[in-house]
């Protein structure tokens, strides 16, 4: 996919979260691209000086949009990755401010918007997951809205949605990604895992691969897939079985004998234990397949990926190896 000379000004939001880190030092090294971030805590950027030549920071909050659009000056792109994880704001940060600050861009002659929503929302085959919607938690249902609100703008402006996996990324000097931290945590116990089989299949994508595919994206001339423009950012698919075995080779551990983990067995478990489940939870349980069938990374637009498997992944949050 060629690059065009144009440099563009790129509004990225976001900045400072894990994802966003990867996706300003991307840009900011790999590009001619000026960047314009908007930042509450301009300090959390942890960001190389010589990479700052074209990097203006406004301070501000990203609901707070009365506070910054007027300053934007003309953007080219938009890259819409802050989010919220839950609360009252989560609707606020996650669907209205996305929603105002697009029709702002279009307004003022940009071109181009990326949202970051989540693979959640979505079925196989990219179409919206009513059960998201009806059964999400906060934050899920948050991404949902998001989608059906930024697809239904009336503007002229392109809008492509973007979708990322499970994200692995937390090198030093970056913040740490949610799944990243679950596996840390599970590390010490891999041995146990190695008893357990479970059916389920799942993408996951290491936060420099979103960075480059991201690069990629802004500087092409047309973005690829149907319309409206969804890509689900995730290496392939891989199994649950696959997954935890690679894991503990990967942690020095063999054994040759395991159980099938049957839902008989999670539902007595539930029971017994008395386990507390939101309705998204459950239905998560029940439908284990999360695979995608066009997922895309570096790869698939023509360049090297960084974390193609689960070792050069698991290494690159320093997680050490077995013997």
């Amino acid at each position: 996919m060629p690059r065009p000379k144009k440099t563009k000004r790129i509004l990225i939001t976001g900045g400072s979260g894990c994802v966003g880190h990867y996706l300003v030092e991307e840009l900011a090294r790999e590009t001619k691209h000026e960047l314009v971030l908007v930042l509450r805590n301009p300090a959390k950027l942890q960001l190389a000086p010589e990479l700052m030549k074209r990097v203006t920071v406004i301070e501000a909050d990203v609901k707070d949009t009365g506070a910054y659009l007027d300053k934007l000056g003309h953007i080219d792109t938009a890259i819409l990755a802050a989010a919220c994880w839950g609360g009252p704001d989560a609707p606020v940060v996650n669907v209205d401010t996305k929603v105002a600050i697009t029709r702002h861009l279009a307004a003022h002659g940009a071109s181009r918007v990326f949202y970051f929503s989540s693979a959640s929302v979505l079925d196989h085959d990219g179409s919206m997951l009513q059960a998201a919607h009806d059964l999400g938690t906060e934050y899920i249902r948050s991404k949902y809205d998001q989608v059906v609100a930024m697809e239904a703008l009336d503007v002229d402006i392109e809008r492509v949605g973007i979708f990322p996996t499970l994200v692995v990324g937390g090198e030093e000097g970056k913040p740490t990604s949610h799944f990243a931290n679950l596996l840390k945590e599970a590390a010490p116990w891999a041995w146990a895992a190695s008893f357990f089989r479970a059916d389920g299949k799942f993408h996951y994508i290491h936060t420099r691969d979103i960075a480059r595919t991201m690069r990629i994206l802004v500087d092409a001339k047309e973005i690829p897939g149907s319309k409206p423009a969804r890509i689900v950012l995730g290496n392939a698919a891989t199994t649950v079985d696959q997954f935890v075995g690679d894991f503990v080779k990967y942690r020095g551990i063999w054994n040759p004998l395991s159980i099938k983990l049957r839902d008989s067995y999670a539902r007595v478990f539930i029971k017994l234990f008395r386990v507390q489940m939101e309705a998204w939870d459950r239905y998560c349980m029940e439908h284990r397949d999360l695979s995608f069938h066009h997922p895309v990374n570096p790869a698939v637009l023509g360049e090297e990926a960084y974390c193609s498997d689960l070792r050069s992944a698991l290494a690159s949050i320093g997680l050490k190896g077995g013997r």
